[in-house]
């Protein structure tokens, strides 16, 4: 359009290459389920309560992009067609046993579930809590259950989807004869990895001549489910009082720890290119195919379980309510989780395991990921006459690190909300209005997201 903005491209003419994208998805599920639950015995503290219940599921699910998009004529990067089905049954029970009630209170609670996936085979979770409260105000509490993800149509049968990379190839100007300043390298690459290139068939005088090279990501009909350990523990302090200024205070804290294995995830592509230089292991370097240059074509990094995840921190509550005074009554509840712990395992091609310490980070990878310390919400609510109620919100999010060394800062952002339950219908209706961000704050820069 050139500087001034009378550049020599009409309104016909990005009429002529604009379009509109037009995708079509569709998602059904077809579920049976039965449950069934009551007083099963009474003992010396009370009635075991019981449940029990069956549940089936046929999920189906595609996604068609438009021509265009899957071509790869919009961003540059084709986009693939998905469609798939499974089908899965399920049966659970659950006690809920009283063990003490004189005074104190202690009660456990056993549930187990078995799930049989059409797709990813069957296994058995349970899950064991307690509660204890020695005295009306406080109460203790803790469980450990194992858990069971089995992955979805889009990781089972997703197609496939480019994604580009910038990276140096090994096979690149091996014996560093061009240099960095012209798409090779200032130093030779060591013996075993010239000898490797010339066996995949690169010749010495191979020059890379884009930065950005490119893999695909897809489905795998043969992926595995995703199982966990989880614990949690926990204290509640919940205290109501008589006073002219306050009406009820909780506030609790609660550790958790969960341990996921087999988790679904494709490789950072560079690992698959360097494992097959390093190993020439025919399996790998099928997954890097070569033209008859010696130019990488697109890498296959289908979605494989290859890693686990080790994450544990704390969960605050603070929830504060006043009598009920002529003007209304106010609520305050303070919500916050700290993660002190995020590490993920990932197994690179060679079989090595790294580990990622993703506490505090923010990913630039496709699909960016954000793991803050902390986190917390504040909502301030004020009632009246039980027909108007107004809030306020704030959000806060703590500051990330970038890889590179650069930082998305932390913020608050802050929402408004009205709402209004009239007399008739018997509080059946409310209108509500709300604003989120009112403040209009920007949400900070990720760069080089």
């Amino acid at each position: 359009q050139g500087p001034d903005g009378n550049g020599s491209i009409t309104q016909e003419m990005r009429d002529f290459v604009n379009y509109t994208q037009r995708d079509f998805s569709e998602q059904t599920l077809v579920n049976y389920a039965a449950n069934f639950g009551g007083d099963l015995v009474d003992l010396w503290a009370g009635t075991v309560g019981f449940a029990v219940g069956f549940e089936y599921r046929e999920q189906s699910g595609s996604f068609r992009p438009d021509p265009v998009a899957e071509r790869g004529e919009t961003a540059g990067i084709p986009s693939g067609a998905t469609a798939g089905e499974f089908d899965v049954s399920e049966f659970y029970g659950e006690l809920n046993v009283p063990l003490i009630d004189n005074g104190m209170y202690w009660e456990a609670n056993v549930a187990a579930r078995y799930s049989d996936y059409s797709t990813s085979g069957d296994e058995t979770t349970y899950k064991l809590s307690t509660l204890f409260r020695p005295i009306d105000a406080l109460s203790l509490r803790a469980s450990a259950s194992t858990g069971f993800r089995a992955p979805g149509i889009g990781e089972l049968f997703g197609g496939a989807a480019r994604e580009d990379f910038t990276f140096l190839d090994p096979c690149a100007d091996v014996l560093g004869q061009f240099g960095s300043a012209n798409g090779g390298r200032d130093a030779a690459q060591p013996q075993n990895i010239i000898d490797n290139c010339a066996t995949l068939g690169v010749p010495t005088t191979f020059i890379q001549s884009n930065p950005s090279l490119s893999s695909i990501s897809a489905g795998n009909a043969n992926l595995v489910a995703e199982t966990s350990d989880a614990y949690t523990a926990g204290i509640v302090w919940n205290q109501a009082f008589d006073a002219g200024w306050i009406s009820q205070l909780t506030a609790s804290l609660d550790f958790y720890s969960v341990e996921v294995e087999d988790a679904i995830q494709g490789f950072n592509p560079s690992d698959v290119l360097v494992a097959c230089v390093n190993s020439l292991d025919p399996d790998v370097c099928a997954l890097t195919p070569r033209l008859s240059s010696g130019a990488l074509d697109v890498i296959d990094n289908q979605l494989q379980n290859i890693g686990s995840v080790s994450s544990a921190g704390f969960d605050v509550l603070l929830s504060y309510a006043s009598p009920e005074w002529s003007l209304g009554q106010v609520n305050v509840d303070f919500n916050a989780t700290f993660l002190t712990e995020f590490e993920e395992s990932i197994e690179d091609p060679d079989g090595n395991v790294a580990v990622i310490d993703r506490k505090g980070t923010h990913t630039n990878e496709t699909f960016q990921r954000a793991f803050p310390e902390l986190r917390w919400v504040t909502n301030i609510s004020w009632l009246l006459n039980e027909s108007w109620q107004t809030g306020i919100a704030f959000r806060y999010t703590d500051e990330m690190e970038l890889e590179g060394g650069t930082t998305v800062d932390s913020v608050i952002f802050t929402d408004l909300r009205v709402a209004w339950t009239p007399d008739f219908g018997d509080g059946a209706l409310t209108f509500a209005l709300g604003f989120n961000n009112v403040l209009d704050e920007d949400p900070p820069i990720c760069f080089p997201c």
